[in-house]
């Protein structure tokens, strides 16, 4: 059965903001932000004029230290860095259009003017993202937009809309079917709605692509877990985890997902949904009561890669995505699956 359903909250390396995968208030928070970047363009407009020579990937200016495609490289890596800010502004590298980007040297201030676009998952609204960096010292960086810059820049990149590429990580050694980890504690914001999107994946794509469900127990089960005891806050994920073994799991997904109020879900609730979606009740109870060495291994991986926060997929051992732009990392890891 075909289900696709936006995510309501992603989180990961990106944290809850509102409806839709959070972005709600991160249309409000461009609103805001929009507004600081007219006032810099007001303070650019009554300054001292700036000559501007346009740059292209493949074109050098001469009297620049840097070219064009070692600053591009570096916004790349600017962009991806934007994920760990605890803000609205860690959805940027997962809404910034790359391919848009517009590199320009300005002679005057010996800087590097990098321009592109990005895109509101919700209501599919464009706007504007900028950064100036310093030719001679490119540690330099102003943001235009964002009013703020990552603390550290990362060696990820963004490579292509909504597709983060982890320095370090490599595609996986047998290409196919293609794997996409998908890492989850069902008890964060959007997380067990992000269930939907998973069995989405699996139902699209079949056997040309190995979705795998890998439980994160991050602070929102343990939170759950210092109200009721952490032993009955994990049947939750176990049974995220377990469902996801049989190829009933859509059905498990909507189930969960029409009951789930944000709050404790108990033992008992839990399997009634399984025997409502009609998954193999003998099979779920073993795996449940064995889960829990399987659980902990996926921690390491996570762990592996850096993941701080859920829902969010690993594509190809190698990039990392929102569950709204699991389509897009696919496509740009395998584009024979487009």
């Amino acid at each position: 059965m075909k289900q696709v359903t936006k995510v309501k909250e992603p989180s990961i390396l990106i944290r809850p903001l509102g409806r839709f995968g959070g972005l709600d208030n991160l249309h409000l928070t461009l609103v805001v932000l929009v507004v600081i970047l007219l006032a810099l363009l007001l303070v650019v407009s009554y300054g001292k004029p700036i000559l501007v020579t346009q740059s292209n990937n493949t074109t050098s200016n001469t009297s620049a230290v840097h070219t064009p495609q070692q600053i591009r490289a570096l916004a790349e890596r600017v962009l991806a860095s934007y994920a760990g800010i605890n803000s609205s502004l860690s959805l940027i590298p997962y809404i910034s259009n790359i391919s848009s980007m517009r590199v320009s040297y300005l002679n005057a201030s010996g800087q590097w003017l990098v321009e592109l676009t990005a895109k509101n998952f919700v209501n599919g609204v464009s706007f504007s993202l900028g950064f100036l960096i310093n030719d001679s010292n490119t540690s330099k960086i102003t943001p235009l937009l964002q009013s703020v810059l990552p603390d550290q820049i990362s060696n990820n990149r963004v490579v292509s809309s909504g597709v983060v590429s982890l320095a370090g990580k490599y595609a996986c050694a047998n290409p196919k079917p293609t794997q996409v980890y998908w890492f989850v504690d069902p008890y964060a914001v959007g997380g067990v709605q992000s269930l939907l999107n998973a069995s989405s994946i699996k139902d699209t794509y079949s056997s040309n692509v190995n979705l795998t469900l890998k439980i994160f127990v991050g602070t929102d089960t343990q939170r759950i877990g210092s109200q009721v005891g952490l032993f009955d806050a994990l049947y939750l994920p176990k049974y995220a985890f377990c469902a996801s073994q049989q190829s009933n799991f859509a059905g498990f997904a909507m189930a969960l997902n029409d009951v789930y109020s944000g709050n404790y879900v108990p033992k008992s609730t839990l399997a009634s949904i399984v025997n409502e979606s009609g998954l193999n009740v003998t099979q779920i109870n073993s795996c449940v009561n064995d889960s829990s060495s399987v659980i902990n291994t996926q921690a390491l991986l996570a762990q592996y890669y850096n993941i701080t926060s859920t829902p969010v997929a690993v594509v190809d051992c190698h990039y990392l995505a929102l569950p709204q732009t699991v389509r897009e990392a696919l496509c740009y890891a395998n584009p024979s699956l487009c």
